[in-house]
């Protein structure tokens, strides 16, 4: 049953009133008495290794529902898992799992012992913690293979593993024109291509001969001056340090050893998404030849699910997602029961794949995305279902994120054309600021208490700031990033916190001095994706490469890691509720879920939902 603008109107004026119902539940089975919870426990063992910090999952399938759960020991505990029947096995690669079938009744207490084999296939080896690891890949997913044709050679079938950036790219006279414009995009994924020289070049201009302006999706630096010399210099440099015959050089990824005295007590629930989500086609494709009228269509690059990023709705706490797999956005209601009413899906009007991404919401309970393939920005107004795209004044690029700022304007930011933007609440102009350096695109948004904005420089690596007063960009250089700087945020003391993808690094940015401050995470390999403050000034952080969340906790400089419920789950953007629990999305896995973080497990001021 979808949610319903009466039954919405109804929860307003029950909270207006103070009656005594539960918060936020708008049908009449959410109203329902809370079912009595029940408890799973067990035991996990292997034929081989430790079991140390190993995930469980456990699969509601009446309420689907999974909640997913660490071992300590050799032992786990669901605890307050609502009854159903359910399907429980552990999730730990190069583990073969049995799945087990239990049925919870109300109240009750069942077990659920575990034993794992271990799969150790040829490329799998164990490290000193007795546990599997298969291989090691940091490749970049711009790494141009998508290119792959005459000028493109296999590796020789060494592989090499190194620990720094400075040891995958050699000194050479083109290194500092590489780092300065070209491992934003492509980071480490450099040491994977066999190209020859050729094949270099040709995607070399492509980089930098592609505008920015007419085609989204292009990875361009069509506004940096770089010229014939300079190109030929390039592809000599990757030639001889990538070219076809040289051994394939990847960043060596630590693994990582859980502690069970911090694994033991998170809690992941996780909502399956609705079962008929539709996946919708990637649009058009660009310089296609157009036959008779007819573009051709590209398949969606993702072919599963792609929730890209979750905000929590000042209005009435639902969980909204932009959803890039189904050109749509998802609004979960977190606290029923009864997964039939627990999602409603708005698709995006007007075309068939625009990739919403960071999305915001106003005090309205409007909807704002930005649309990494449609270049607009939009805006839902869920009470009526009424979708405006807004467009921009010049042809630009790909939107990013949406932040609302102190007056109610919706800030946004673009990666190709590089440009802060807003849109204003009473006259609804937007206006567009571009960064300093050219083709500089922003990758993370945020608004301090003043109204500053601030992004990070994705391609060339900057912390960059909009300010308020001067409507004028300034960038701040971040030296150690080898050019990606990727999400940002603010904390309540105005302090800026960016996260260095490619070398592993936290940045602290002071406005007040302009000191620039590093935390090099202490894991070899470590990609921070995210960087958002919780209610404590805590940094969190999620790092794909040893399937991670992570704190950093700056009073004392602790960095604390706490495994996803999946392993190698790409987590683009969280959301920190008021409560400290954290909410993200499911990008790149089958099991595609929307996902509340526990870090402390069920607390008084964090108790079980649904």
């Amino acid at each position: 049953m979808a949610i319903t603008d009466k039954q919405a109107m109804l929860r307003k004026l029950t909270m207006a009133f103070g009656i005594g119902l539960t918060v936020f539940c708008f049908s009449i089975p959410s109203f329902a008495q809370e079912p009595v919870r029940g408890t799973i426990t067990g035991t996990v063992t292997s034929d081989q290794g430790k079991v140390i910090g190993f995930r469980v999952a456990a699969h509601n399938l009446d309420r689907r529902l999974w909640y997913t759960v660490f071992t300590s020991k050799g032992r786990y505990t669901v605890p307050k898992a609502l009854p159903g029947r359910y399907e429980v096995a552990v999730n730990e690669p190069g583990y073969n799992s049995p799945t087990i079938t239990i049925e919870l009744g109300a109240g009750e207490s069942k077990a659920a012992d575990i034993a794992l084999k271990k799969d150790v296939g040829e490329d799998c080896h164990t490290n000193s913690l007795t546990n599997l690891v298969c291989g090691q890949d940091t490749r970049s997913s711009a790494n141009l293979r998508d290119d792959e044709g005459p000028n493109f050679r296999p590796t020789a079938g060494k592989i090499v593993y190194v620990n720094t950036l400075e040891e995958l790219f050699p000194p050479g006279p083109a290194l500092a024109l590489l780092k300065e414009n070209c491992t934003g995009c492509h980071g480490a994924g450099w040491g994977s291509l066999h190209y020859t020289k050729e094949g270099y070049m040709r995607g070399i201009e492509r980089m930098t001969e592609t505008g920015p302006g007419y085609n989204p999706w292009a990875l361009a630096l069509g506004r940096t001056p770089i010229n014939k010399s300079q190109k030929e210099m390039l592809a000599d440099y990757l030639v001889t340090n990538f070219g076809p015959d040289v051994p394939e050089r990847r960043l060596r990824v630590d693994p990582l050893a859980p502690d069970e005295s911090v694994v033991s007590k998170q809690i992941y629930v996780s909502y399956d998404i609705p079962e008929d989500l539709p996946i919708a086609p990637g649009g058009v494709k660009i310089g296609a030849d157009i036959v008779d009228g007819v573009i051709p269509q590209q398949r969606n690059e993702y072919d599963v699910p792609h929730l890209q990023a979750a905000f929590i709705s000042p209005v009435d706490g639902d969980v909204w997602i932009s959803s890039g797999g189904s050109n749509s956005l998802l609004r979960l209601h977190p606290t029923a029961y009864d997964s039939s009413e627990r999602w409603k899906n708005y698709p995006i009007k007007g075309a068939d794949f625009v990739h919403p991404s960071g999305i915001t919401i106003d005090k309205q309970g409007h909807v704002y995305w930005p649309e990494l393939g449609g270049g607009m920005l939009g805006e839902l107004d869920p009470t009526t279902g009424k979708q405006i795209r807004h467009p921009m004044p010049q042809q630009v690029g790909a939107l990013h994120e949406t932040v609302v700022d102190k007056d109610g304007n919706i800030c946004f930011d673009l990666i190709w054309g590089a440009e802060f933007g807003r849109l204003e609440a009473k006259t609804h102009k937007i206006h567009m600021y571009p960064t300093p350096t050219p083709d500089n695109g922003l990758y993370g948004l945020v608004v301090d208490q003043h109204g500053n904005m601030w992004g990070a420089g994705w391609q060339k690596g900057t912390i960059n700031k909009w300010d308020v007063d001067t409507e004028s960009v300034k960038e701040y250089k971040v030296p150690n990033s080898w050019g990606q700087v990727r999400r940002i945020t603010v904390d309540s003391k105005g302090i800026v916190w960016a996260s260095e993808f490619n070398s592993g690094i936290l940045a602290r940015f002071d406005p007040a001095t302009e000191k620039l401050t590093e935390y090099k995470i202490p894991l070899n390999g470590a990609n921070p994706y995210e960087a958002w403050a919780d209610k404590f000034d805590n940094i969190w952080m999620a790092d794909q490469p040893h399937s991670a969340m992570i704190k950093f906790e700056p009073k004392t400089a602790k960095f604390t890691f706490y495994p996803m419920p999946q392993p190698h789950q790409s987590v683009p953007k969280i959301e920190v509720a008021d409560n400290n629990t954290i909410w993200f999305g499911t990008r790149g896995k089958k099991i595609a879920m929307a996902v509340h973080f526990y870090p402390e497990g069920y607390t008084a001021n964090a108790p079980a939902i649904p």
